[in-house]
């Protein structure tokens, strides 16, 4: 028999529990409630808890002291912190402890209940007709997204920024319509760099989260990413597809103790909190489990225990890299010059020494997750730089039969880097007859001979994209698509379709756009060109 998650509320006013119990009941929860701290923390040990919602300031109690023992003792299960008294330290602190939200009092019953749902969906309530087949979170790139209770969570991460101030994060607009490696969310650091967060998939945007604006250190820089830090809820328009295009990740922890009797597995999942960043974790202590589970293609990413291995190690790297050479693995160690020289004269993607700190392992997994993006070229170097760099048209026949051409304006294409040179390559690379027209000067829509231009494509054409930048007042790499049907001479139902991109900031860098940005804008353009 499949029972209804079971949630724990720890708080000592009496209209919370009773408001909790009722908010979490009606939704097919069952709800225990206790006004005692120390009777709460003894229920949280003692039963097995699906989530837990706990009050940090309790009359007879610290919460957060009851915080670290529940920690010490269940690492894994969920924690909501409830409170009337928020503060950037306690937040600070309970991000540390792998809280997986943050809910000021007085809170709206939605709060709650959207919280729990995120980390405790009920299984019986996903969206209809989509297929479940991969659970949980689903990356693409540094982005995520999650199923619960009919609704899509999007989010994401950003790496690196340890060292930066934040000045703002823009949102998207709701009601908007976002697309799957466009972007998502701007920041601005201290430096006045900008940086982009794109969408794990394509969809309407009917929420975002407004709480990342008025805390974006906390939210963002200290990587507490999944759970709380959701950006948007969308309706998604192909969630099949954006399924087929994403990734769950899966890590496998090698060391010769197991899990209970482990202090570096508990830290690994603590400081990092990767159960709440939806990873799937395993560990094991024995070199042929490791080599099994790698053969059935589970996972490509090995962490080692470097410490408790000992000796052995070295070799069970050795004999992971001979059966295994794409596996990636990341070795954690003690400080050791010995050991650091056998593990570096194999071959491993990282080599640190304990303790982990979250920055550095969130950094290393998306350095591990995220390698294939480093190796996409954004530039030709074959191409002269004597030659008109602008890409004005490209035509091609499609295997449809359909003839179609692309009209690009504003320089956004160019022959020699970026999008135009991605999208030619692309088309030549799928044996289509492309031809291809160079322009030294920039083409504008508002210029009266290219009015004329589209009307004279028109009668050539089955279909006519026109692509431009614009300002749109989003996100550098957001998109605009507007399509329209038009007649020629040969047929009825063709199509006219514009394409919109909102321009970089810098200053003449109009189609500098980053690698997620151009190489998704490269897709979306060529399925365009491509399809029936």
């Amino acid at each position: 028999m499949n029972l209804a998650p079971n949630i724990l509320v720890i708080d000592d006013e009496k209209h919370i529990c009773e408001s909790c119990d009722r908010i979490l009941s009606d939704a097919g929860y069952r709800v225990d409630t206790d006004m005692s701290g120390t009777n709460g923390f003894r229920r949280a040990l003692k039963n097995p808890y699906d989530a837990i919602v706990l009050d940090l300031k309790l009359k007879e109690s610290d919460g957060m002291q009851l915080l670290y023992g529940i920690r010490k003792r269940k690492p894994y299960v969920p924690v909501v912190i409830i409170t009337g008294y928020p503060s950037e330290e306690t937040r600070q602190k309970s991000t540390t402890l792998g809280v997986t939200d943050y809910i000021t009092k007085p809170f709206e019953p939605s709060e709650i209940l959207e919280s729990i749902q995120r980390v405790m969906p009920i299984k019986d309530k996903t969206i209809p007709g989509v297929s479940q087949a991969k659970p949980h979170y689903q990356y693409y790139g540094t982005s995520w997204f999650y199923q619960s209770s009919g609704l899509v969570w999007v989010g994401g991460y950003m790496p690196n920024l340890s060292n930066n101030t934040l000045k703002s994060v823009k949102l998207p607009d709701v009601g908007s319509l976002i697309y799957r490696g466009l972007p998502l969310v701007e920041v601005t650091l201290g430096n006045d760099t900008r940086q982009i967060i794109p969408s794990s998939i394509t969809g309407k945007v009917t929420r975002v989260n407004k709480q990342i604006c008025e805390y974006p250190y906390s939210y963002i820089l200290e990587r507490d990413f999944l759970i709380k830090c959701w950006i948007a809820l969308v309706e998604p328009v192909n969630l099949e597809e954006d399924l087929r295009a994403s990734e769950t990740r899966s890590i496998l922890v090698f060391s010769d103790k197991t899990s209970e009797e482990n202090e570096f597995y508990y830290s690994f999942l603590l400081i990092s909190r990767l159960i709440y960043k939806g990873y799937t974790i395993s560990i094991t202590s024995n070199i042929d489990s490791v080599l099994n589970i790698l053969s059935k293609g589970a996972t490509w990413l090995v962490v080692v225990d470097a410490k408790n291995l000992s000796h052995s190690g070295p070799e069970f790297v050795k004999r992971i890299n001979q059966e295994f050479p794409d596996v990636k693995v990341v070795v954690f160690n003690e400080s050791d010059i010995e050991f650091e020289k056998l593990y570096r004269g194999g071959k491993i993607f990282y080599y640190g020494v304990n303790p982990i700190s979250n920055n550095e392992m969130v950094d290393i997994l998306h350095c591990a997750f995220n390698d294939d993006i480093k190796k996409v070229i954004l530039k030709n170097p074959c191409v002269s730089r004597f030659l008109p760099d602008n890409i004005s048209k490209i035509s091609i026949i499609n295997k449809y039969g359909k003839k179609v051409t692309l009209l690009a304006y504003n320089d956004i294409l160019k022959i020699s880097e970026g999008l135009g040179y991605l999208l030619t390559k692309d088309l030549i690379d799928m044996a289509f007859p492309v031809k291809t027209n160079y322009s030294r000067f920039q083409k504008s829509m508002d210029n009266p001979a290219e009015i004329y231009e589209i009307a004279r494509e028109k009668e050539k054409n089955d279909r006519i994209i026109i692509l431009q930048t614009k300002g749109l007042a989003k996100i550098p790499g957001s998109m605009v698509k507007d399509i329209q049907e038009y007649n020629n001479s040969n047929a009825s139902g063709n199509l006219l379709i514009n394409i919109s991109v909102q321009p970089s900031a810098e200053k003449n860098r109009e189609a500098g756009f980053d690698k997620y940005t151009t190489i998704a804008l490269k897709e979306i353009i060529k399925m365009e060109m491509i399809s029936i």
